[in-house]
């Protein structure tokens, strides 16, 4: 029996089903952990394993990640529910008809159901950020609503993961207002922009690879899909490039458009629309109401207008703990304050600027450098699609700074890059090296894997790169 503080996983594209069932869960005060479907056998199985969770729900995009769990036994004391054919013999429709067809009553308080979601696990295995849902309350759904350009029986496309927290709380936001909840299984640009057009979609959560991918699709294709209805892109998860920014104002419209920083453990802090992206290039915009953000210097100190420092935030929404792990969550809670290591500063109107995370920084002949700051001021140069700096070992500084491009065309000259940046940049935060990629390594939710870069280009020689 599924009862209060039952865990329970769910591995899936998105489908009605997701929604239905996180729901029935959260009003039964039962916990639910939110599995990806891209995961492997391995990854999938110790999220099941870690969790404790008794039953699963599978879609075929698991199939052979469960088929491989249950030929090894990983699954013998898990119950199995297909929401599709192909999974198992006993399918969500039989466990529908098994049920009552009244609304379960629950006496007194409703109990607090957690919501259990993996973080990337970039390094070693992924922790499960643990947060109760009814933590945000209406006041704090107030706090986002005044902000955004939402209204009641809106329409909302999911095409973002719903394993994903971004996906999570605007399907959470969106009911809550009554709106209609469009879901796609997956991701495909065309898909989405036709969707938002047939649909007469009102607002729509991307990553910024999403969006650009969008942006790229032929001019014909955007003229076929108009969007007049759409007030709202938020985008997330993700550093949102400032040239990227103008496309998409360009396209949709600066009321359109919407950046926001968050993170799993820490909640929604921050929200900037497209009026104010082109007024403040390069920020993610001022704390929501009842955030409170702090900058904090190595001495534990706090740091004024427009240094550097680890970012702290205190809401009333930060995550329980990360799931049977107290020295992890101890490490990034300091007084009620919690960090996900991500630096940034302030400028003097109060407006936020992500200059990367803690284990991004480059130390280079003593320096601290901040490669965000580097990548922002490459991205505006018309023959770069897409930039990670990355810092590698180097005898003689200890580290050094490596630039990888994503050429906007065959007409590249890194030489120019590095005459570009030099025009720009101290001359210790020009990059050492230039190298010429097709893409950049991104894990599901487009965050750029940039151990993958160092570990890539840490074993070049500077004879392999491109010399400026």
């Amino acid at each position: 029996d599924v009862g209060p503080g039952t865990p329970v996983a769910m591995a899936m594209q998105n489908r009605a089903e997701y929604l239905l069932i996180w729901m029935a869960l959260t009003r039964l005060g039962a916990s639910t952990v939110h599995a990806s479907w891209r995961q492997t056998a391995d990854e999938l199985g110790y999220q099941i394993e870690h969790s404790q969770a008794p039953l699963l729900f599978a879609g075929q995009a698991v199939g052979d990640a469960v088929e491989e769990l249950e030929q090894r036994g990983t699954l013998d004391e898990v119950q199995l529910v297909a929401v599709d054919e192909g999974i198992c013999e006993f399918g969500y429709d039989e466990l529908v008809a098994m049920g009552s067809t009244k609304f379960p009553r629950v006496d007194g308080e409703t109990p607090a159901s957690e919501n259990i979601v993996y973080t990337s696990g970039t390094t070693g295995r992924p922790k499960g950020a643990v947060r109760d849902m009814a933590a945000y309350g209406i006041v704090e759904f107030f706090r986002i609503l005044d902000r955004l350009p939402v209204r009641t029986t809106d329409r909302h496309l999911v095409v973002g993961p719903m394993y994903h927290s971004g996906a999570q709380i605007f399907s959470v936001l969106q009911t809550s207002l009554g709106a209609t909840v469009y879901l796609l299984p997956k991701f495909d640009a065309e898909q989405t922009l036709q969707t938002l057009h047939e649909e007469a979609i009102n607002s729509i959560f991307l990553v910024p690879t999403m969006l650009r991918r969008i942006l790229d699709l032929p001019q014909e294709i955007h003229e076929k899909y108009s969007t007049p209805s759409l007030r709202g892109i938020f985008c997330g998860a993700a550093v949102f490039p400032h040239s990227l920014r103008q496309r998409a104002i360009e396209r949709f419209g600066a009321s359109v458009i919407h950046d926001f920083y968050g993170a799993t453990e820490i909640g929604w802090i921050t929200l900037i629309d497209g009026e104010e992206m082109l007024e403040k290039p390069g920020s993610v915009g001022r704390p929501i109401a009842g955030q409170q953000v702090r900058i904090v210097g190595e001495d534990g100190k706090e740091l004024g207008a427009d240094e550097p420092g680890v970012l702290y935030a205190r809401n009333k929404h930060i995550m329980a703990g990360y799931l049977d792990d107290d020295r992890a969550t101890d490490e990034i809670i300091d007084d009620g304050w919690m960090t996900v290591d991500d630096l940034a500063y302030r400028d003097e109107d109060g407006y936020l600027y992500i200059v990367g995370r803690g284990r991004d920084m480059v130390i280079s002949g003593g320096v601290n450098i901040y490669p965000a700051q580097i990548e922002a001021v490459l991205d505006r140069h018309e023959s770069v699609r897409e930039v990670s700096v990355v810092g590698v070992p180097d005898a003689e500084f200890g580290e050094a700074l490596v630039a990888v491009v994503v050429p906007e065309d065959e007409t590249v000259d890194t030489k120019t890059l590095a005459e570009y940046a030099k025009q720009r940049l101290s001359s210790y935060k020009v990059p050492r090296q230039w190298h010429l990629v097709d893409e950049l390594p991104r894990n599901p939710t487009g965050k750029v894997l940039k151990r993958v870069l160092e570990d890539r280009f840490g074993s070049q020689s500077e004879d392999d790169a491109d010399q400026a």
